[in-house]
């Protein structure tokens, strides 16, 4: 639960992932528009972009794959396209693991060090360095992606509530209204494999491609 903490140290609370973009537009406006987008966020965007590559690497770590490892990272460099999301990724994963490198005892030495071996001073994607993590620490593959996929929904919904603006009790509807499809998408992880990183959401990375261009903006993405 540490790892996905709102206060640790890797910079998460400065992304809304395009949220601004909708908001700008007037897309996102009120409670109803902020629970689509968020559900939709969930099943697509996070399923996809961030929980996949998180399970790929507990699963290559597992099988001290460091290859497939490094490798995720660069698949991870070429298929996101918006660039702020994509730098905003690689700058959470390496402050992720220098962060755990200053503290995390539990780490399988053979593990950790094997990937940080084979990915060097390259590149390190939040997800996958926190998928393997777990995996190096011996916490259960479902126990971490969960973890992990309700920190991604309380994110968003921290940015709705702050951004759109929406009232704290309405911030806590939105969380507790999206739990069926959060079930849903910790379900549907199991079922893909590494051809579906990244499966197209033109919709949400196009916002997130004129978030650059914003007259203003709070968020770094």
């Amino acid at each position: 639960m540490q790892l996905n903490d709102a206060l640790f140290p890797i910079g998460a609370y400065t992304q809304s992932g395009g949220l601004e973009t909708y908001i700008q537009k007037g897309l996102v406006c009120s409670f109803e528009t902020a629970s689509s987008f968020l559900r939709n966020r969930l099943r697509f965007a996070v399923l996809y972009g961030e929980l996949l590559p998180a399970r790929l690497a507990w699963d290559y770590t597992d099988s001290a794959d460091f290859e497939k490892l490094s490798g995720l990272n660069a698949l991870l460099d070429a298929a996101k396209l918006p660039s702020e999301g994509r730098t905003a990724g690689q700058k959470m994963g390496s402050r992720f693991i220098k962060t755990v490198s200053g503290f995390c005892d539990r780490a399988d030495p053979a593990l950790f060090g094997g990937y940080l071996e084979a990915v060097g001073t390259g590149k390190h994607h939040h997800c996958v360095a926190y998928g393997m993590l777990c995996r190096a620490c011996g916490i259960d593959l479902r126990e971490a992606l969960s973890a992990f996929l309700y920190a991604q929904a309380s994110l968003i919904t921290t940015n709705c509530v702050k951004a759109v603006p929406l009232s704290q009790t309405d911030g806590q509807k939105l969380l507790n209204g999206c739990m069926p499809v959060y079930s849903r998408v910790l379900d549907a992880v199991f079922e893909l494999d590494e051809e579906d990183v990244c499966l197209s959401t033109p919709g949400f990375d196009i916002r997130a491609m004129q978030h650059e261009g914003l007259y203003s903006r709070i968020y770094m993405s």
